[in-house]
């Protein structure tokens, strides 16, 4: 692996690798630096070797646009490729170099009706986490109060820890997304029994693309999680590796809820095509009694019709004229009540 030289109390300057993404993001790094008995939070502004080595820090960077990741990747000797793959959209994943660990996690946010996807990736190296968020985000925070409390779990554990807390963060995360879609789904069954329409069939089609780009970014997770709490990373304790194990459990509930989703959506499309098709069965069902009635009409006003004066001469024509309006008055009814016993009505 490349190695790059770190430099000791440089100050970060600007750099030639920028954040490529659409928006333009002002740039936060914040140092949280903790131990059984320390906490401190502060603004990162130096790269530096850190004089403490028994405290565990925690730096969030948070904007791209103008941050100087080549800089931090020379603070924390991280590989180029690394460096690529931050700038860069990845599927979720974990990757292993000499002194840390690399890992790209998805999260996402509702902005109107569409859902986002942002990307988090962490470095894990000894006795520290680097997170890089396009954002600032709340996904966080209760990580953040817990590691004020000095009592708490992760006060008196490991690097390791820290970095399964956040991941823990992220995939709960995911469950108030999928509890969201759940009610969309539960909205979509009542409308599509009571009164579907062409714009059912829309909101079916726009769920249904929401739950294939969720499930496209949250599927590796699993593979990551399992990898995580199965291989032997010198950077990952016992200890963390059982708590793994309940965010590799987690995963599989995400994924086997999207599953049902996404069969339960494709149902739905089923449904709303059967009933499209049943309803047009019954306006053909409908137009053709209607059709079937005037056929008779029409062949008594067709023949009746014809000069029969001139034809037959014995037949008169008042008369005629009124056993064919009566006969135009029963013959309907007959055939109705006969479709109303077959119950075709």
């Amino acid at each position: 692996m490349e190695n790059l030289e770190k430099p000791e109390n440089s100050i970060i300057e600007s750099g030639s690798l920028i954040y490529n993404g659409n928006e333009v993001i002002e740039s936060k790094i914040t140092l949280i630096e903790y131990n059984k008995e320390l906490f401190k939070e502060e603004r990162f502004e130096k790269c530096r070797k850190f004089k403490n080595e028994n405290t565990i820090k925690w730096i969030k960077v948070n904007g791209f646009s103008h941050i100087e990741i080549q800089e931090i990747g020379k603070c924390f000797n991280l590989h180029p490729l690394v460096l690529e793959d931050i700038n860069t959209d990845q599927r979720p994943k974990i990757e292993e170099y000499d002194k840390y660990l690399y890992l790209v996690l998805k999260t996402f946010a509702k902005l109107d009706s569409e859902v986002i996807i942002k990307q988090i990736s962490f470095i894990l190296g000894k006795n520290f986490v680097i997170s890089f968020q396009e954002e600032e985000s709340e996904i966080f925070d209760s990580i953040k109060k817990q590691i004020n409390i000095e009592e708490s779990i992760i006060r008196t554990n490991n690097g390791d820890f820290l970095l399964y807390s956040l991941v823990d963060a992220i995939v709960d995360s995911y469950f108030v997304i999928l509890e969201e879609m759940e009610d969309e789904i539960d909205s979509l069954e009542k409308e599509l029994i009571n009164h579907a329409s062409k714009k059912t069939l829309n909101s079916i089609n726009d769920l249904k693309r929401k739950i294939i780009t969720l499930r496209k970014a949250i599927w590796p997770l699993k593979e990551m999680t399992i990898t995580l709490k199965t291989s032997n990373f010198s950077l990952i304790s016992d200890t963390t590796r059982l708590y793994l194990r309940d965010v590799y459990d987690h995963s599989v509930q995400v994924s086997d809820m999207l599953d049902a989703f996404r069969d339960t959506v494709s149902g739905m499309l089923d449904t709303y095509l059967s009933s499209m098709s049943n309803n047009l069965n019954e306006i053909v069902r409908v137009l053709t009694i209607i059709s079937v009635i005037f056929v008779p009409l029409t062949f008594i006003t067709g023949f009746f019709g014809m000069n029969f004066q001139n034809m037959i001469t014995e037949i008169s024509v008042p008369l005629i004229f009124s056993e064919v309006i009566v006969a135009m008055i029963i013959i309907p009814g007959i055939m109705l009540l006969y479709f109303k016993r077959k119950k075709w009505l």
